[in-house]
């Protein structure tokens, strides 16, 4: 008798969540990049360059030396990416706001970068 009732109350939890257009999962953790001004470095085949950096919505901003470049970020589960020309920069949310990860060329691991805000 117990375990019929508690079919019953979860095939009815069930129901009123799928009437109710939601689910009774846990809701998905974001490390969306926030928009900010960041002070971006990174290090590519051991050569350091350390920039200005703004990030607006999907739009990353580095005012380097050899001029303005923009990139559009694609938002993960753990931060973002971007890539350009073959290499692919990945951003992962780290403590205090700040994001870091590995710089790929194809399946190699050419350098790393970091995205520390500006206070």
């Amino acid at each position: 008798m117990k375990t019929r009732i508690i079919t019953a109350l979860t095939a009815l939890f069930v129901a009123v969540a799928g009437l109710a257009g939601t689910t009774a999962t846990a809701p998905e953790a974001s490390a969306r990049v926030a928009s900010g001004t960041y002070t971006y470095t990174t290090v590519s085949f051991g050569v350091p360059s350390k920039s200005r950096a703004v990030i607006r919505g999907n739009s990353l901003t580095v005012y380097a030396p050899a001029g303005v470049q923009r990139y559009r970020l694609h938002q993960t589960r753990s931060g973002a990416f971007y890539d350009v020309m073959g290499t692919r920069y990945v951003l992962h949310k780290k403590r205090g706001g700040s994001y870091s990860g590995p710089t790929h060329w194809g399946p190699a691991v050419i350098g790393h970068s970091i995205l520390v805000p500006r206070r």
